[in-house]
């Protein structure tokens, strides 16, 4: 079984098998409630990983505020209809908004169109989803649907300097690890996600 793990205070990832790779779910919590990022691949992905460990964190998925998906690729958001079997009046986010106690969703697009972060400014940390992805991870290159959008997002999360901590949601290379700790680590992996673009 796979389980949570706090990345930084009130975040926490959980890795679901997805390839020969993994897909990151990740968990915030706040005063005001808890709030999930991304629901896997599959049914079973829900089923037998999400709802097992978020037992673990003494929730059910009809607990969580929010559903918010970082874009719509089957890796990250395959597992909604089944989230909703579960939990049919979670609120599903999808656009750049203000949440709650410091969190909001951030403007990504580039990888796709409706690609989104969630910016935590409590934690100075941005789960990026696909929308940050250096030189791609396994055979999976780096994609991006716009590259001018993908270009402005980098260049907006570079000047962006409430953005200390880059949590991603696979690990990319040439970093090759699943988060950036740090203002000077954040800036270097944003440098390789446009040298990767040639």
């Amino acid at each position: 079984m796979t389980h949570f793990y706090k990345e930084i205070t009130g975040i926490y990832r959980l890795k679901i098998p997805f390839d020969q790779i993994y897909t990151s779910v990740f968990l915030i919590e706040t005063p005001s409630g808890a709030a999930l990022v991304d629901c896997a691949t599959t049914q079973e992905d829900v089923d037998e990983c999400i709802i097992p460990a978020l037992k673990e964190m003494n929730y059910e998925l009809s607990d969580l505020k929010m559903l918010i998906l970082t874009h719509k690729h089957g890796d990250h958001a395959g597992g909604l209809q089944r989230v909703l079997f579960h939990a049919p009046n979670i609120e599903v986010i999808r656009e750049v908004k203000e949440i709650f106690d410091g969190i909001s969703t951030y403007p990504m697009a580039g990888h796709t169109q409706d690609c989104i972060g969630i910016l935590d400014t409590r934690t100075g940390t941005l789960i990026s989803g696909d929308g940050l992805q250096g030189l791609g991870v396994d055979k999976y290159r780096c994609y991006t649907q716009n590259r001018e959008a993908y270009i402005e997002t980098v260049a907006r999360v570079k000047s962006d300097e409430r953005v200390e901590n880059i949590l991603f949601s696979h690990s990319y290379e040439p970093w090759n690890k699943d988060r950036a700790t740090g203002r000077a680590e954040s800036l270097f992996c944003l440098d390789a996600c446009l040298e990767s673009l040639g």
